[in-house]
């Protein structure tokens, strides 16, 4: 038997754990919802393990009475389980929507009590979630003024949500859909009439381009310091590392200034015909076993087993062409993926 994998995540969870039909979706609302700093440090595997427990402790049936009585946390679970149709509740984002204006709406007949502005910043930030969601069915539709409005909405939320202190990744996202939308049609939406309001949502994109854009510089100090550290020598890899200790460096005695360092045993085997010369002249053995780069076949679902860790390791990264995030860039960082599973996952992307 096939390991559990989470298909949309690739990592495998320990046999003991339940696991939820729509968990997947569960856990990426909860973890939309909270500071998108807090968010980049946490590990997804731990999420999935500890939605796991709380989704046992709190069976839908048990949140029923307190969101009754107007406790407005039970009802954002309430709408979180609706979004993502997960532990008791058929997935129905209208109905995510009503329990969320609830919370949101202080003029709604069953509005909530007492609600903090915690609670509120999270709720419009699950609004615009939801209303993420109704856009990108809209615009697969072809429904294109019903895919703006449900866009605008989103946005509004996001705005709402980031002025009362939460910048979440969902706001973030937010943000990149619009970039999207504006190259796609080639307009200036951050300056038009309907959008250059959100004034929190915008300067919520430039603040983080602005620490992206700082991460890339440190990253390219260290990486100009030691070039051949931080990157797989292996020609058409792309895999790197956010540390040296994340890549294989050549144990033979090419100059240190020209060492290379390799994601796999597989990606050295491949380039050792043109580093041999370097590395060992006048040698004409392979390093470790002899044998060809590993090949993936796309269509074989059995090709990449355990090619997923159950541990942490060394964190990883793979870039691929996106124009709707801040660079035109998606970078996929991963302390459970092998560079065999990174290159699958970037192909698999690309043949999309």
């Amino acid at each position: 038997m096939r390991p559990q994998v989470i298909e949309d995540s690739f990592f495998r969870l320990p046999d003991d754990v339940p696991f939820y039909e729509g968990q997947e979706d569960y856990v990426r609302v909860k973890g939309s919802l909270v500071d998108y700093h807090i968010a980049a440090s946490h590990d997804l595997r731990s999420g999935f393990i500890e939605c796991s427990k709380y989704l046992v402790a709190n069976p839908g049936a048990s949140l029923i009475p307190g969101a009754t009585d107007g406790d407005g946390e039970k009802r954002l679970e309430i709408a979180i389980r609706r979004i993502s149709g997960c532990a008791g509740f058929a997935r129905k984002l209208d109905l995510a929507l009503s329990c969320l204006d609830t919370i949101i709406n202080p003029d709604n007949e069953d509005s909530c009590d007492d609600v903090s502005d915690e609670l509120l910043a999270k709720a419009l930030s699950c609004a615009a979630f939801v209303h993420i969601e109704l856009y990108e069915a809209a615009r697969h539709r072809n429904e294109i003024k019903l895919a703006n409005d449900h866009l605008y909405a989103a946005a509004m939320y996001a705005d709402a949500s980031i002025s009362r202190g939460l910048v979440s990744p969902n706001a973030l996202w937010v943000t990149s859909v619009l970039t999207r939308s504006a190259t796609q049609y080639n307009t200036d939406i951050r300056n038009s009439p309907r959008y250059r309001v959100f004034k929190y949502l915008w300067r919520a994109m430039d603040k983080r381009e602005e620490e992206m854009a700082e991460e890339d510089r440190k990253r390219s100090a260290k990486v100009a310091k030691h070039p051949n550290s931080y990157k797989c020598a292996a020609k058409g890899c792309g895999v790197e590392g956010t540390s040296k200790t994340a890549l294989l460096r050549c144990g033979g005695k090419c100059p240190a200034e020209v060492k290379p360092s390799y994601c796999s045993k597989e990606c050295q085997k491949k380039e050792w015909p043109a580093h041999k010369k370097l590395c060992k002249p006048g040698s004409t053995a392979t390093p470790g076993e002899t044998g060809s780069a590993l090949e993936v076949n796309l269509n074989d679902p059995t090709a990449l087993d355990g090619e997923v860790s159950t541990e942490c390791g060394a964190e990883r990264i793979i870039e691929l062409p996106h124009p709707g995030m801040p660079g035109g860039k998606l970078r996929i960082v991963s302390k459970h993926m092998s560079p065999v599973f990174l290159r699958y996952l970037r192909e698999s992307m690309n043949a999309v």
